[in-house]
């Protein structure tokens, strides 16, 4: 009899500590929520969280506080949501970083595919080649032939070391055999400036930053980088189609929170962002930013960053790539 009674008394504390997690998982959101961009105010990834943080307070009647926290490649910022509390308030937009640090830098203060968890990819913006309009170069395999040629090799800028477009540079070495030096700046404005001064033979870069040259004129673009074409520049030809295959690399950015985060959250976020993804308006904003909406599922996301993290562990053997 008495262990019957202790067993109902222990059944009755479990029953009750387990009332306070389910209510707060119907009742949530019912406070304002955090929204991380891992990189400094006006720059892409902090106007994507901004767009999404926006529409989002909306559909979910709480206000969502964008904040800033830059450093380190991303590694401050995913450590901090890494070892917040899943309890659903608070949220980081992750980048390309997100998949090639653990490549770059080995051992990281946190498991990029077992602490967070991974809501939805938002955006991709594709990467392009591009040269000043008085080079010689007009396509590129004569860009990439004459690279070899050249004993010191091209200089090619990038925004900067271990960004996506350093690493669509060393796919595009590995992948031709071109010889490709990289030359990081700090962003992609300096990095176009000497674009068109001819301080660089090329760079590889979103669209956004060199748009108003290409359109002047005063920049010619030779490939965007995969296997497709790009609806932001439908005349220019991707790199597969040029003969130069699986040169899919492309900055994006995607929503975490940290492990274990309620499945029910995970869905209405999910659900929510998916339709704020397919407003007209919203995919306008985003293409005026030169990247394109993804959308998804949070189990293809998820698949995706652990492709990713294994493309970018192979490749970086292979290259010896160095992230500084």
């Amino acid at each position: 009899m008495k262990k019957l009674i202790l067993k109902s008394i222990s059944l009755l504390v479990v029953a009750i500590m387990a009332v306070p997690v389910q209510v707060h998982a119907q009742d949530w959101p019912n406070k304002s929520i955090r929204f991380i961009s891992p990189f400094a105010p006006g720059g892409s990834n902090d106007i994507a969280t901004r767009v999404i943080a926006e529409k989002l307070s909306q559909k979910l009647v709480q206000p969502i506080v964008v904040e800033n926290k830059p450093g380190a490649n991303t590694r401050i910022a995913s450590d901090l949501i890494a070892k917040s509390d899943p309890d659903g308030y608070n949220f980081l937009m992750v980048a390309a970083p997100h998949t090639t640090n653990p490549a770059l830098y080995g051992k990281l203060p946190y498991d990029t595919l077992q602490d967070f968890t991974h809501i939805v990819q938002v955006v991709r913006a594709p990467l392009f080649l591009i040269v000043p309009a008085n080079s010689p170069y007009t396509n590129v395999k004569q860009f990439l032939d004459a690279s070899v040629k050249q004993e010191i090799g091209f200089n090619v800028s990038s925004p900067g070391n271990g960004t996506a477009p350093h690493l669509a540079l060393e796919v595009l070495n590995y992948i031709a055999k071109a010889n490709l030096n990289h030359i990081p700046y700090k962003g992609d404005a300096p990095a176009v400036t000497d674009v068109l001064g001819g301080r660089v033979e090329a760079g590889i870069h979103p669209i956004v930053a060199p748009l108003p040259q290409i359109q002047s004129g005063r920049i010619r673009v030779l490939a965007v980088f995969g296997d497709h074409r790009s609806g932001l520049l439908p005349d220019v030809p991707s790199m597969g189609e040029l003969g130069y295959p699986d040169t899919g690399v492309y900055t994006w950015f995607g929503l975490v929170g940290p492990a274990k985060l309620p499945a029910d959250m995970v869905n209405r976020l999910n659900r929510d962002i998916n339709d704020i993804l397919a407003q007209p308006e919203v995919t306008a904003r985003f293409v005026a930013l030169g990247m394109e909406t993804v959308g998804g599922t949070s189990p293809k996301f998820t698949d995706f960053v652990r492709a990713d993290i294994d493309k970018w562990k192979d490749l970086v053997t292979k290259r010896n790539i160095r992230p500084d």
